[in-house]
């Protein structure tokens, strides 16, 4: 039997070579690893896109890349280890949401986010799309928050946890539509996901492969992507700004940091290197396939994204009423 998985991994190495790449971090005449320090375990997405970044990164950069899974802590572990990294650039980060939320939700961080960092390159999105149990009767936004009004305690929604993305991004949403809805917080898509489509919990904002599927089949229904655009996905599914609510979005990001006193050059070749996967085709193909959207910002741009992400999570974190733990 052929071996996809082999063929799919020649394919991307193929394609790295075809790229312009520069020898990187030589000592003593021989190149060091290149570390990419992934803060959850391995099989989720984030792991996934770390690995298919790989061999186009080590080619892009003339150096073997580890990729080095860091659960726990609500993604502290793993960022206070690549905080406490040399300044040679053989360390990068891979960020998502907690990266901007930890600070306001934590007391204690051994790290300082914007100080200790510098960001590289934002490279990936998961956008979320908001969905209903069928029992509520509606199948539009208006419908939906005037439903919310006439019920005591309004309409339950499920998260990933307490000050997680979708937990804080749908306090926002509450606020900006004067909706009511009640948080119920699970531990993961793996508890939520039962009681929603039994309709013990009414409502989640999610990432697509965990709501579109059972939408598809009538068990969920969608109401609106957070996002900026329609989706391929779900082409019909409207986009919030669509309904009246301009600016919301709510997704699930993907970018590389590495430590502050890094050189700049050094950064710069890193911030390039790192958004030379999304050129692939393969890469793009898998990203589809996934329904993960591609970015590229460079360093300037997340840098940018960073500091907004910080702002939304610090009202976020003040209309939900959180003190940090």
């Amino acid at each position: 039997m052929t071996d996809q998985g082999a063929l799919f991994r020649r394919s991307l190495l193929a394609a790295a070579a075809a790229l312009p790449s520069a020898a990187f971090a030589q000592t003593g005449g021989s190149v060091r690893p290149v570390r990419i320090v992934v803060p959850f375990p391995g099989g989720g997405t984030m792991d996934l896109v770390a690995r298919l970044f790989a061999p186009i990164l080590s080619a892009q950069l003339g150096a073997p890349i580890v990729v080095d899974n860091r659960p726990g802590g609500g993604t502290v572990i793993a960022t206070q280890e690549a905080a406490r990294s040399a300044p040679d650039g053989t360390t990068l980060l891979m960020a998502a949401n907690s990266f901007t939320i930890n600070p306001f939700v934590q007391r204690s961080l051994p790290f300082d986010a914007e100080r200790d960092f510098a960001p590289l390159a934002h490279v990936a999105v998961l956008p979320h799309i908001l969905v209903v149990h069928p029992s509520l009767g509606v199948r539009d936004l208006q419908g939906l928050i005037a439903l919310s009004r006439s019920r005591p305690g309004g309409i339950s929604y499920a998260s990933y946890g307490t000050g997680t993305s979708n937990h804080l991004n749908t306090e926002i949403l509450k606020a900006r539509t004067g909706a009511e809805f009640t948080h119920v917080p699970y531990r993961g898509s793996g508890q939520w996901l039962p009681d929603l489509l039994e309709g013990r919990v009414q409502m989640v904002l999610a990432i697509l492969p965990e709501v579109l599927p059972p939408a598809r089949e009538g068990k969920l229904v969608p109401i609106a992507v957070a996002h900026e655009t329609r989706l391929t996905a779900a082409p019909d599914v409207p986009t919030f700004a669509e309904l009246g609510v301009a600016g919301f979005t709510s997704n699930s990001w993907f970018g590389f940091l590495t430590n502050a006193a890094v050189p700049e050059a050094q950064r710069a070749r890193l911030s390039e290197a790192l958004r030379a996967p999304l050129a692939v085709p393969e890469v793009r193909s898998r990203f589809a396939e996934l329904w993960i959207e591609p970015t590229g910002m460079d360093a300037a741009a997340f840098g940018a994204f960073l500091r907004a992400e910080r702002a939304q999570y610090a009202e976020a974190v003040r209309l939900a009423g959180l003190q940090p733990q």
